[in-house]
């Protein structure tokens, strides 16, 4: 569905040029993480997630899928990561081409809801009054009594992330011009103010 939407992008700009677009990341361990959990819920969702392999993905996206060829990749978090690094190599690549699109982080959505949510209305020319309905929807399972409910979640098992593990997710952060997966990342363009972590990514990736 991301891989989709980022493709759509431009489309949608010149259908509806008044529209608004926002990139909703989040720490790509934590990524991996939660993808590995989904895959414990069952072979149908296992086998989605290894249909979108690395290579294909990332041909579509236009960063040279062959080069992942000879690639072992070692279990479902690497194969997250790679998806997760991927869309968000694309989100900066595309506001740097002049596309309109603002980012906004997971982590800030479950920290600080309602902030954060004023920020996005206020993002979408929308009454930020509204914010106060949108917390309130997200207090409730949009999966409920689905294979991938927040019930089912909390009883899958939870992955053992290894210095080696986090090691491969670096060596693939790189080759997209991104930090260590271990770091601070914000985007530019994050609806957010982040003033105090701009040393984080020597203003490179920062708002």
């Amino acid at each position: 569905m991301i891989i989709t939407i980022i493709f759509l992008w431009f489309v949608l700009r010149e259908l509806y040029p008044k529209s608004r677009y926002l990139y909703l990341y989040r720490n790509v361990i934590n990524v991996a993480k939660s993808s590995y959990r989904m895959s414990d819920l069952g072979p149908s969702i296992m086998k989605y997630m290894q249909s979108i392999n690395p290579r294909m993905m990332n041909d579509w996206m236009g960063y040279g899928g062959n080069d992942f060829i000879n690639i072992y990749f070692e279990n479902t978090l690497i194969l997250a990561a790679i998806r997760a690094l991927a869309t968000m190599k694309a989100y900066v690549d595309f506001r740097r081409q002049g596309f309109d699109i603002k980012a906004v982080r997971y982590e800030d959505v479950v920290a600080r809801p309602l902030e954060t949510c004023q920020r996005l209305m206020e993002a979408c020319g929308l009454p930020v009054s509204l914010a106060h309905e949108v917390v309130k929807c997200m207090q409730h399972d949009s999966q409920k009594n689905t294979k991938i409910s927040r019930e089912k979640l909390k009883r899958c098992r939870d992955a053992e992330v290894t210095p080696e593990i986090i090691k491969s997710m670096n060596r693939f952060a790189t080759k997209y011009d991104l930090p260590p997966v271990s770091e601070e990342c914000i985007l530019e363009g994050t609806i957010a103010e982040y003033k105090e972590l701009c040393s984080v990514c020597e203003g490179q990736y920062c708002s």
